[in-house]
């Protein structure tokens, strides 16, 4: 008897499903999208450079992607079992059972709405830094973000395929302003002190604080799941779910390696700690202006917004279809669990990611929240350690689903992958926690909040499961 869950038993009956025909280039390009490739380059890798382990942090990149690409190979040998669009949720219902995996899309909505958050605030500090360059006038961060909000919830209203297309375009400009400046400055032999050899010295990899760094680092990749999210829209769910993630993770990871590498090069091994301590925000941009001249320097701040409308806009149609997932198994309003009969898409769930998002930004800035160091390092903090977790649980999950029956499926996918990838991640979650100040904003009443809230969302999983006791049961 066929043990794989199949697409029509995966649901309660008469729940909507969504359908098309994206392909593995759509739904990486997505992926990557997600990720920001610019704001990365911008953000976390400046801060992983100045706060981490400095000439080290390539190093730091590839063996968090070696880690991420383990988890991968467990995450995609797992995907034909089974049959939902619900990702981390769904995978962890199969291997852990039904109260775990309930709190695990809890979790999951949680931690990927303080993302999605922490995005507007970057967005609309952004636009607003845009606007002034070019002499227009100065509007409060929250008005921008309220625009791009209405935008993108416009966007993901319709067909996932019109994100993709909009995603495309954005994603082609951002890396190839990277992709331009990693060369110029590869090809002409690093700056003053030549190409870095920082990334080849174990002295350099565990140098300064290899643990924020690596924190940083994993910040770098968040979502790289979310090709699960879109398995109902694939054109092959299984054979494109998996080429997706595989594709979008090691793309990332190798960009990530080698942007920070020539960025290191650029600057000098000796010199790039204090460059990227002393004006973070400063680093990108004048780097390429060293490099491109003022053309790449007045590049960099229009890119570095619209890689910001990019990463939100993919976190929007994730979040959407997580609700659609959750609605349809009675977890989530059931009224949310409706796919619009022209546009093919989980409207109803877009709207919803809309009301929500708008009121939680609505709250920080009524009670004064500062944008950054607040509303933001908050949202992100909770976000990261709630994604960690997320891994954890579904590489447990894994090797549960495959430790009470192998289904034919090698070893390697089903046991030695996702327990290498589980021990990495566990080291990766108690850094985080070990340093959960730097993600509080150094507030131990925050660390706390974190803590109580992620515990909170798990909890209800066992809590919802009792109390309902029809609520996402698999037929």
């Amino acid at each position: 008897m066929s043990t794989t869950t199949n697409e029509s038993s995966s649901l309660p009956t008469g729940s909507a499903r969504l359908r098309g025909k994206l392909g593995v280039l759509s739904i990486s390009l997505m992926i990557i999208a997600g990720a920001a490739p610019l704001c990365v380059v911008g953000g976390p890798m400046v801060l992983g450079l100045s706060l981490g382990n400095g000439a080290g942090l390539p190093a730091t990149y590839l063996m968090t992607l070696v880690v991420l690409l383990l988890f991968v190979v467990g995450f995609t040998t797992m995907t034909p079992f089974v049959g939902s669009a619900g990702a981390f949720y769904s995978y962890v219902h199969a291997g852990l059972g039904r109260a775990a995996g309930i709190g695990t899309g809890y979790l999951a909505i949680l931690s990927y709405t303080c993302i999605y958050v922490g995005l507007y605030v970057l967005l609309g500090i952004g636009a607003d830094n845009l606007v002034r360059s070019y002499g227009g006038p100065s509007l409060p961060w929250f008005v921008w973000a309220a625009a791009a909000l209405a935008i993108i919830s416009f966007l993901g209203y319709r067909n996932v395929e019109v994100s993709g297309k909009v995603l495309g375009i954005l994603l082609a400009a951002e890396v190839g302003l990277v992709l331009v400046l990693n060369a110029w400055i590869i090809a002409g032999g690093g700056g003053p002190e030549g190409l870095s050899h920082g990334a080849f010295s174990i002295g350099e990899m565990f140098s300064g604080a290899p643990g924020v760094a690596l924190i940083f680092a994993v910040l770098s990749f968040i979502g790289i799941e979310a090709a699960a999210v879109f398995r109902d829209e694939a054109r092959d769910p299984v054979r494109t779910v998996r080429r997706a993630t595989i594709v979008s993770v090691t793309v990332v990871g190798v960009f990530y390696a080698i942007t920070s590498w020539a960025a290191i090069s650029g600057i000098g091994d000796s010199l790039v700690v204090a460059t990227a301590t002393a004006d973070p925000d400063a680093f990108l941009p004048s780097l390429a202006q060293q490099y491109l001249g003022r053309v790449g320097a007045d590049l960099v701040t229009p890119l570095f917004v619209t890689s910001t409308f990019a990463a939100a806009l993919t976190w929007h149609n994730i979040l959407a279809r997580y609700t659609l997932s959750l609605s349809s198994r009675d977890l989530l309003p059931r009224r949310l669990a409706a796919v619009h009969p022209r546009h093919a898409s989980p409207h109803r769930g877009s709207l919803a990611v809309m009301v929500v998002t708008a009121g939680i930004i609505a709250l920080g800035v009524t009670i004064g929240l500062d944008p950054m160091s607040q509303l933001y390092t908050w949202t992100s903090g909770l976000g990261s350690v709630g994604y960690i977790i997320l891994l954890v649980l579904t590489c447990s999950a894994v090797l549960a689903f495959f430790r009470r029956e192998s289904h034919g499926t090698s070893i390697v996918g089903a046991v030695v992958a996702p327990l290498l990838a589980l021990a990495g991640l566990l080291v990766i979650l108690a850094v985080m926690l070990l340093n959960l100040d730097l993600l509080a904003g150094d507030s131990a009443a925050v660390a706390i909040a974190i803590i109580v809230l992620l515990i909170g969302a798990g909890v209800l999983g066992p809590v919802v499961a009792t109390l309902r006791p029809s609520a996402a049961q698999e037929h």
